[in-house]
């Protein structure tokens, strides 16, 4: 079993000292794009919550959210953003696992399912899924987002694991070694827009993502036919999907839960 020596949380508390001052302004934005209905008064849970940010938006456009992840360091980090909108009772934090059972149904269902850039870590992608969809509740919306599959993942896996077994010390010079090639083909064309416009989109920093990156296992990548094989059955109908650009990129999935799951055929003619 690969060693991972990377916590997601510890990357997620040095991103909110670091955050761009825009970052919820540009994260409201894309929930607004990706969610046109608002989420006024509407269950939440976001599974993976991370640095928390998503469940703050999420609050602030009137919803009741539950935050989850098994990282401790994230639990502390979305904890940080709670008090910082006042420890409000219509959000709750909790640390758990999506791969329990037993802490998934504890859970109940929600209007809105959000996991974004979660699920390909847990190690079980698939068990993940299967998990999650029990949290939709009937005419639901399942928002998630996932590593594409590409010709080059199994590399990016090698690179992963070269960077997780690295000792501490040289982590910072193998992020800056990454970074370079992006930096030197910025600094050919005179434009760095890549890395100070980068939290338009979702709030997010170039360098924490980095770091996320190469440190992200496990990994697992996943094809838009592969979960709409798993989701369709299900009675998910896939609303809106934005594909990758390519690898390290996710596909980006907004599924409803309008029809009962198919029921299997018989054997009996």
């Amino acid at each position: 079993m690969t060693r991972v020596s990377f916590s997601f949380g510890q990357n997620w508390e040095k991103y909110l000292t670091e955050r761009h001052p825009d970052a919820v302004r540009s994260m409201m934005s894309y929930f607004q794009t990706w969610l046109p209905g608002g989420l006024a008064n509407r269950r939440l849970v976001d599974v993976g919550s991370g640095s928390g940010l998503s469940s703050f938006v999420a609050h602030q456009m009137g919803a009741r959210v539950t935050s989850i992840d098994v990282d401790p360091s994230s639990v502390a980090a979305t904890t940080r953003l709670w008090e910082a909108a006042g420890s409000p009772s219509t959000w709750w934090v909790s640390e758990g696992s999506i791969l329990d059972s037993g802490f998934v149904d504890s859970l109940g269902t929600f209007d809105v399912v959000l996991s974004w850039g979660v699920l390909h870590h847990t190690g079980e992608l698939w068990q993940a899924m299967s998990e999650i969809v029990r949290l939709v509740e009937p005419k639901g919306l399942l928002w998630i987002a996932l590593y594409t599959r590409t010709r080059r993942s199994g590399q990016s896996l090698r690179l992963k694991e070269l960077y997780n077994r690295a000792p501490d010390r040289l982590k910072p010079l193998l992020r800056t070694a990454y970074a370079a090639p992006k930096l030197a083909k910025m600094t050919m064309r005179r434009d760095f827009t890549p890395i100070t416009r980068y939290h338009e989109e979702r709030g997010m920093d170039w360098w924490r993502d980095i770091e996320d990156w190469l440190g992200g296992l496990p990994y697992e990548v996943a094809s838009p036919s592969e979960v709409h094989s798993l989701l369709w059955p299900l009675g998910f109908t896939l609303e809106r999907l934005k594909s990758a650009e390519g690898e390290g990129d996710n596909d980006v999935y907004l599924y409803r839960r309008d029809r009962d799951p198919a029921k299997p055929r018989s054997s009996e003619q």
